[in-house]
């Protein structure tokens, strides 16, 4: 695996370096190809490579400066904290061992080898790794990455042996419990951890054997503290399996509440059963899918309930205590994860959203653990750090909205849960009223709040991390910030496009972030909130907004690239490279009136530009464009009129497109509907350029038609009755025209 990524990154050298000889005479691409051939050189530890490739960029192009100028200070910290290989981790055997299997495990699927591996000592070294907190890095993610391949098979195996593995990790773990001491019990537990980040069904397989709960529990206020706490863990983490949620629910509920609401736990411990708790009143809050599990949670959850209720612990209490760890800003990576984790899960409730967001205190303190977090740089923060960026996103999520098909589903989903509830022996609630804590107005105000306490710089850092999950995470709460109107100024002056652009060439996160940036760009000057040649990069993305499947990203994305184009000619030109005018036609064709009406004016201002111009004017290529730019000037929406129309009246001052007009079927009878007192000033100004430029081309035998259609009586209505002075005169200018073709007006 580790051998295949390095090849995949060797590979995209080589395509970038060709790219590099290709583009060599044109300075703004040879800059951008180095920029992202330095960043595929840092991912190959190249730090030298990569400084060179940067430098000569900005030697290339001056405008990469702040992009080079990040890239340069993060290949510098990379440097510094780069390892120095010591002799104990050169001849550490593993190492070789653990790449050996690894490699046979991604090569070979053969059955008895695998077997051999998990029944062999070097199997038990795996799981010590990855049970033992002081195990190297490079060894531990060996380790991990073993465990990740050996617990999930690739393809359909129907031979592989997995219920052989789950029994040696399962004997494994009761090897250590049952020596009873601390170092083997710890070892026992925190290798279970790993073993469930790594596959939920071998971890619950394990922990779900007969009485090993019932058993772990009854011994567990005799253990040490960090026991209690690994215990606490493997909880914590198991609570998101049902059949594991069962099991606690029954037999660790009293303990934990008791760890959650003494003021006399140990703060870590107090903090690993507060997140064990929330999670478990998060899960059992979620929806069922089937009766036996609506009865389980239904008994269960009482049992919950009523625990707190006996040691006073409300859920105000569990979410303060959360809280307060925190504000205290310790320095204990493990209270902190085990706080923000429990959060994480208890933020989708609104009750918890309203605490949290309207908590300026608390939501500094989130904006400024980001920061502080992501300055350590290690692999070991990103749990937190998608932990916050999970909170933010939670905190300033909107009610998503339904259209009638959606909402008359979840009247059928509502029904079938009442109808459950009641075959469980509860009784069927009344259709749940939406609660105000989740209305736009409430989210809008926690945004502003978040905003106001450093959201927008904690999302810059986060945008940044190598995680995929975290750059998702972030660029979802981008678009949250963005959502209302008022905030997008105060974001922009906080610099959010630095964060967003890199973001929206994601694979993962891209689509969100520029959604986000469409709505900037929707909104604002594209001049003020895009420096340079920011507008240029922001192209790609807009179009890739427009092929999404989403009507409203459909729109977003068009009506961005309407005002991106308006204000620089070279967006035209990079819109057309990219074939985005394919993309517009189709979309004038949508059964959404918005997005057609859109398609549609991105396509009248994309006439302004030479090729599309000359291709639209060509009777061999366009006359069914030509076609549907008459027929959507009929349109009944006033704004789809005025952009058909408009794309008309600047493709007429062609003559073969005249020729192409007079092809479509009523076309006359359409043309003077343009002139009618009825219709808009806008729609009457341009059709009467196109009548112009149709006399100018075709004389006289188009003006006898015109006439056919009363044209020249709504010309002089329009001269008449019409109050803009512009519309007049070109009105006037029409007329003239038809006189000089034979006309009589008659007053």
């Amino acid at each position: 695996m580790i051998q295949e990524n390095k090849e995949a990154l060797e590979k995209q050298i080589f395509e970038l370096t060709k790219e590099l000889e290709a583009n060599n005479k044109n300075d703004k691409a040879t800059a951008q190809i180095l920029l992202k051939r330095a960043q595929v050189y840092e991912f190959l530890d190249q730090i030298n490579k990569a400084t060179e490739d940067v430098q000569t960029a900005l030697k290339r192009d001056s405008q990469v400066q702040e992009e080079a100028k990040e890239l340069l200070y993060r290949f510098n910290t990379h440097k510094q904290q780069q390892p120095k290989p010591t002799t104990n981790n050169e001849q550490d055997p593993r190492v070789g061992s653990f790449q050996k299997h690894l490699s046979n495990l991604e090569s070979s699927e053969d059955i008895a080898n695998i077997r051999q591996f998990v029944s062999s000592n070097d199997f038990v070294l795996v799981l010590t790794a990855c049970g033992t907190p002081d195990t190297p890095p490079r060894i531990k993610s060996l380790s991990f990455m073993i465990l990740t391949r050996l617990f999930n098979p690739q393809g359909d195996i129907k031979s592989y042996p997995m219920t052989f593995i789950i029994e040696q990790c399962a004997a494994c773990f009761s090897h250590c419990m049952d020596q009873g001491k601390n170092e083997t019990k710890l070892l026992a537990y925190r290798t279970l951890t790993a073993i469930f980040q790594t596959s939920m069904t071998v971890g619950s397989a394990i922990l779900c054997q007969e009485g090993t709960i019932e058993e772990m529990m009854d011994v567990v206020e005799f253990e040490t503290v960090p026991v209690q706490l690994a215990i606490a863990e493997v909880l914590t983490i198991a609570s998101s399996d049902k059949s594991c949620r069962k099991q606690i629910l029954k037999y660790a509920t009293d303990w934990l509440v008791k760890m959650a609401g003494q003021t006399k736990t140990d703060p870590q411990l107090k903090a690993a059963a507060g997140t064990a708790l929330t999670k478990l009143r998060a899960q059992s809050d979620l929806p069922n899918d089937d009766d036996t599990s609506t009865s389980n949670v239904t008994e269960a959850t009482p049992t919950l309930e009523d625990a707190m209720r006996k040691m006073n612990l409300t859920n105000d209490t569990l979410i303060n205590s959360l809280k307060d760890i925190i504000k205290s800003k310790s320095s204990d990576a493990t209270l902190m994860l085990n706080a923000i984790e429990g959060l994480a899960y208890a933020c989708l409730k609104p009750d918890v959203k309203e605490s949290l967001g309207d908590d300026e205190e608390f939501l500094k303190c989130l904006s400024t653990l980001t920061i502080s977090t992501a300055r350590q740089d290690t692999a070991s923060s990103n749990p937190l750090l998608f932990g916050i960026g999970t909170i933010f996103a939670n905190l300033t999520m909107y009610r998503p909205v339904m259209d009638d098909h959606q909402k008359q589903m979840k009247k059928l989903r509502d029904l079938a849960n009442a109808k459950q509830r009641q075959a469980a022996g509860a009784s069927a609630k009344e259709e749940e009223k939406e609660d105000p804590r989740e209305d736009d107005k409430a989210v809008d105000e926690r945004i502003k709040k978040a905003i106001k306490q450093g959201a927008a710089m904690a999302l810059i850092v986060l945008s940044k991390n190598s995680s995929a999950n975290i750059r998702a995470v972030a660029a979802q709460t981008y678009l949250n910030l963005v959502t209302p109107q008022p905030t997008r100024g105060q974001l922009l002056q906080q610099g959010i496009v630095k964060g967003l652009l890199p973001l929206s060439r994601d694979t993962n996160s891209g689509i969100l972030a520029s959604q986000a940036l469409a709505k900037l760009a929707i909104t604002t000057d594209p001049r003020i909130a895009f420096v340079g040649d920011t507008v240029l990069d922001l192209v790609r993305p807009f179009l890739e907004l427009c092929k999404d499947t989403s009507q409203l990203r459909q729109f977003e994305g068009l009506m961005a690239l309407t005002n991106l184009a308006s204000v620089d000619d070279r967006v035209r030109h990079l819109i057309e490279h990219a074939e985005g005018m394919s993309i517009f036609e189709n979309l004038q064709l949508s059964n959404n009136d918005m997005v057609q009406r859109a398609a549609t004016e991105m396509v009248c201002n994309m006439t302004f530009c030479d090729p599309v111009f000359e291709r639209y004017s060509d009777p061999s290529k366009s006359q069914n464009r030509i076609r549907l730019l008459m027929i959507l000037s009929d349109h009944e929406d006033p704004a789809t009129r005025r952009a058909a129309s408009g794309a008309l009246a600047i493709l007429a001052n062609s003559p073969s497109t005249c020729k192409m007009i007079l092809e479509v079927d009523k076309c006359y009878e359409r043309m003077v509907r343009w002139l009618s007192l009825e219709e808009t000033v806008d729609v009457q100004h341009r059709g009467i350029e196109v009548m112009r430029c149709l006399v100018q081309h075709e004389g006289k035998s188009v003006v006898d038609e015109f006439v056919k259609f009363d044209a020249d009586k709504m010309l002089m209505a329009l001269v008449k009755q019409c109050q803009v002075q512009e519309v007049r005169s070109a009105a006037m200018e029409v007329l003239k025209m038809f006189v000089q073709n034979g006309v009589q007006l008659k007053a």
